[in-house]
């Protein structure tokens, strides 16, 4: 099976850009466990470099990335290969299955990160029902969705399937208190925004991973 690093990502999307790499500050403040989430879920519709982010923001926490799209079905695979869009209940399964995965982490206090497309808000709701989940929207424009998506021949999901994903989108509520990134900067402006905005959120995520543990466990 053919395999695709991320360097070559990130090469088909924005042109050659180094890797950036973040040193988490280091603080003698005590911070409490459950002021940070666990899990992290980077969402955006196809193209909008969830994987890219994704794995970006896990090597920032120093911890576990999961890739959405592994958890669909073959069936799902081959329709949307096929450029039939999903219904609610093709993705029911996979939901589930994401959701299994936030579960596991949160009950055995482990931080990830991991991608989904949450283009619905009754999906969004069942991913955060656990709670100690932050979800991140990375947003990004049609044309350049379109422009990605045709230089991307190595995924099933096609450009001529961005339409019925834009469409099946359900817009984002201040109530879902989401993160949103714009999509169209390069990788190391969009971590550098998220590092921030992360780092005011919760301080906490100041110590490394192995110290926010030892503060869980004192």
């Amino acid at each position: 099976m053919k395999s695709f690093s991320l360097d070559a990502i990130e090469m088909s999307y924005y042109g050659t850009i180094p890797p950036v790499h973040h040193d988490i500050k280091q603080t003698s403040r005590e911070f409490a466990m459950s002021n940070y989430p666990l899990v992290w879920v980077i969402m955006g519709v196809a193209g909008s470099g969830k994987t890219l982010v994704g794995r970006r923001w896990a090597e920032r926490l120093d911890c576990d990335f999961l890739e959405g799209d592994r958890r669909h079905s073959p069936t799902n695979i081959l329709k949307m290969k096929s450029q039939i869009p999903l219904e609610d209940s093709d993705r029911q399964q996979w939901l589930l299955d994401i959701k299994a995965d936030i579960d596991q982490a949160i009950r055995h206090q482990r931080e990830v990160v991991l991608t989904c497309s949450g283009l619905k808000v009754s999906y969004r709701r069942q991913l955060t029902a656990t709670g100690r989940i932050q979800l991140v929207w990375l947003k990004v424009s049609r044309a350049e969705l379109l422009r990605r998506l045709s230089q991307r021949s190595y995924h099933y999901m096609k450009p001529e399937m961005l339409d019925s994903q834009l469409e099946t989108f359900e817009a984002l509520s201040p109530e879902e208190d989401v993160i949103t990134l714009d999509g169209e900067q390069s990788p190391a402006q969009i971590m550098d925004r998220l590092d921030a905005i992360a780092l005011q959120r919760f301080p906490a995520l100041q110590k490394n991973w192995w110290q926010r543990l030892e503060t869980l466990n004192a």
